[in-house]
This record gives structure tokens, sequence and C-alpha cells, in this order.
């Protein structure tokens, strides 16, 4: 059979005053005649896209996830779909590329039918392209996901990549305790009833019960190391409802995530102890041969030596920042300084790799391998904006003690 035109094949179909029939016979003879184009040669020449399994997705699962049948889809029944274990494999990851990419949007406030959904999946735009891109990735993590809590025996850093929410302050701290005590991270997960789990944050202990498949595909990979980052994860957006902003107690555990949050009050929240910081404004404030600069990072270095000596975890924040590699108002761990050559060792939760363009530093960034670099100390507090340490004294009442560095 030769080249069938699309046009046709449709116009040679009875066609009945029936939305939703013809919704689905149009749908399926494209695909037919696509199939067709391709298996001679055609499409390119034609100028046509595949209708995507995205979009046939929709097709199929749009009545199911508008609960009140107005025939619109809000974000309370995106959040139902995420949160139902019936959504699983495909059809979760498409609940979850429409929850990444149509969160916060005008359009999903005010509701969207599903002819609307379609037509912005197809790919035919910028955000059409980014939503295709959201569900192939959320499908392939759905798909390498590993249900054993700890699959890959014990946890390691390198295997953690940040997913599609905006939760660095949720993830160095674990980064930051995971390097200096790995013990302490398997000790925080108990079993709890029906396929759940019970997560220990300090003096609290947060149930957590069993994973979808699209909660999968919106928290971090782990490489088919296990379940435990997407475990933590949900019990951290638990804890984020009680003690994050005000927007965070609105929606799911999912959404109080990506309200933004303080590392510090996490790193606390999950350590169960005090934590102090450590302010390097005076970086920007004198210049390197000024006295109170040299005095700052005297007392830099040995803050660091101890923390290191008593293995306490560290995180470090990013301002707005103009390096290549080191995002802007990102949240990292520290999991390492050596007081003989004065580098400081940080992880980036979002792991990967990175390449400066030229010599390491200041202007073209510092190489990193799985999240991991080292920065000399004298451009760590330049481009950073501080850092925290847990200390041993337990998180009772003030969270905190006082700042440093202090003023001679």
């Amino acid at each position: 059979m030769g080249r069938v035109p699309v046009v046709t094949l449709l116009a040679n179909i009875p066609v009945r005053n029936n939305r939703t029939f013809c919704m689905t016979v149009r749908f399926r003879i494209v695909t037919h005649a696509a199939w067709l184009l391709l298996s001679s040669g055609g499409l390119a020449t034609a100028g046509l896209l595949l209708p995507s399994e995205f979009a046939d997705i929709i097709e199929r699962r749009f009545s199911k996830w508008d609960l009140n049948r107005d025939r619109l889809l809000v974000t309370a029944e995106l959040n139902a779909a995420i949160s139902d274990p019936a959504v699983k494999d495909a059809d979760a990851a498409a609940v979850a590329a429409l929850k990444r990419g149509l969160t916060g949007t005008p359009a999903l406030t005010g509701g969207l039918e599903k002819q609307e959904l379609q037509d912005l999946v197809d790919g035919r735009t910028a955000d059409g392209q980014q939503l295709q891109q959201l569900f192939t990735q959320a499908l392939r993590q759905i798909q390498q996901a590993q249900p054993r809590l700890f699959a890959g025996g014990k946890p390691r850093l390198e295997t953690i990549h940040q997913g599609q929410l905006g939760n660095c302050f949720v993830l160095a701290p674990l980064g930051a305790v995971l390097a200096v005590t790995p013990d302490r991270i398997t000790e925080m997960f108990t079993d709890g009833p029906d396929g759940g789990y019970y997560v220990r944050f300090g003096r609290y202990q947060i149930p957590v019960g069993r994973l979808t498949d699209a909660e999968v595909a919106l928290t971090a990979g782990n490489q088919g190391a296990g379940a435990w980052v997407n475990v933590y994860e949900k019990a951290a957006g638990a804890a984020q409802q009680v003690v994050g902003p005000a927007a965070a107690s609105k929606g799911s555990a999912i959404d109080a995530m990506s309200s933004g949050g303080s590392v510090t009050r996490f790193l606390s929240l999950i350590t169960g102890r005090q934590i102090q910081r450590f302010s390097f404004d005076f970086a920007r404030r004198y210049s390197q041969e000024e006295r109170q600069h040299r005095d700052c990072l005297r007392q830099l270095r040995t803050w660091l030596e101890d923390t290191r000596r008593q293995k306490h975890a560290m995180v470090c924040t990013t301002g707005q920042s103009r390096t290549p590699g080191l995002p802007s108002n990102h949240a990292w761990a520290v999991i390492g300084w050596d007081n003989t050559t004065d580098l400081v060792t940080v992880w980036n939760p979002h792991g990967g790799n990175f390449r400066p363009s030229g010599s390491a530093g200041p202007v073209h960034g510092y190489p990193a391998s799985q999240g991991i670099s080292r920065i000399p100390l004298e451009d760590f507090v330049r481009l950073y904006s501080g850092m925290a340490r847990e200390t041993a004294t337990p998180a009772s009442g003030t969270r905190e003690q006082p700042h440093l560095p202090e003023q001679s």
C-alpha cells in the first residue's frame, strides 16, 4: 500500500454527532495513517507529528481524574490522582508531568478541559515539548524504581539526584548527615502498617503510607538503590506542613516541599539538635588584606575542624550566583574540609557532573563528579552566603545557638 494522505482517511470515516466518538475515531485513524506514512518514509515529508502516548492517556483517563464531573481538571483533582495507588506506570507519569509542569499556572488554577490538555501536550509548542520531556523523565523514574527500602545495601550519597521538586532544603541536610554518619540514616526508618513506614526526625516519628507511582516520579531519583530517599521526602513534606510557611499547610505533602523552606530548620529537625550558623558576610564586607577578614577565616577553620572531629553534619547556601555550576538560592551539604589544602568539599543535591570551560575558579566554576565539588576556602566564603552545623545540644526550645563569627 502506498502513501495514504491522512485527510483522505479522515474524510472517508462516517461522522456521528458525538464529540467523544469522533475524537476517538480521529485519534485512531491519524495514528494508523501516521504509521503508514512512517513505514513508507513519508512522515517527515508530510510534516506530521505522531499522536503522543501522553495525549492518549489524557483521552482515556480524563473522566476518572475529573472527580466532580465538571469537565475541568483542577489542582485538587490532580493531587487526588497523584495520591491514588491505582494510578500506575504511564498513567502515573502523565499525572506527575502535569503536576510538575502546570502547578501555579493560571490555566490549571481555573481548570483545563480534556481537549485543552491534549492540545497542550502535543509537542507543537515549547510548553508542550517541556511537558513531553517531563512525562518521559517521570516514566523512566517509575520504571527504574526499586520498591525495597534499601535495595543497594547501605545508602550512598552518589546515587541521589534531586527530582522535579524545588526541595534542595530537604535533601541537603539528608546528604550532610549521610556523609558523616550513614548509620543514622538507616536508623531513621522502621516498617509501618500496609507497606508503609515510620520515619524518625529527632524526637518525632512520622508515619508515611505506601508510595504511589506518581509520588515516586515527582521525588528524587536514587539509581535503583531503593525507595528510602522517596520515603524520606514524603515524610519531610508532612513535617513541612507543620513547621513550614503558611502555604505549605495547604495541599499535599508533595506540595509542601515545593513551597520552599529553611535548610537550617530541616537540619535541626532531622538530627533533633540545635544548629549554629556561620555567616559569610565578612567576605563581602572586608578586604582579604584586612585583619577582620583574616580573623573570621581563622574562626571558620577552627569551626570546621571541630565539626569534622565531632562528625556533625553541615550545610551551606548560595545567594545570587554568577558562577557556572553553582545555582542561585540553592542548598548544599558540606561533606568535608581538608586542613592541609584548605579545600571545602560540597555536595549538590541535583548530583550530576560539571566540567568548567576554563580554569577552575569563580569565573568558570569548579569540576563536579556526582554532585561533589572541592572549592578553596577563600573562594567558598565569597561564593556562598553562609553555612550551618548541628551541635551536640538537643533541640528543645530554641533550635539555634548564637551565630558566628565573633567580631573582634
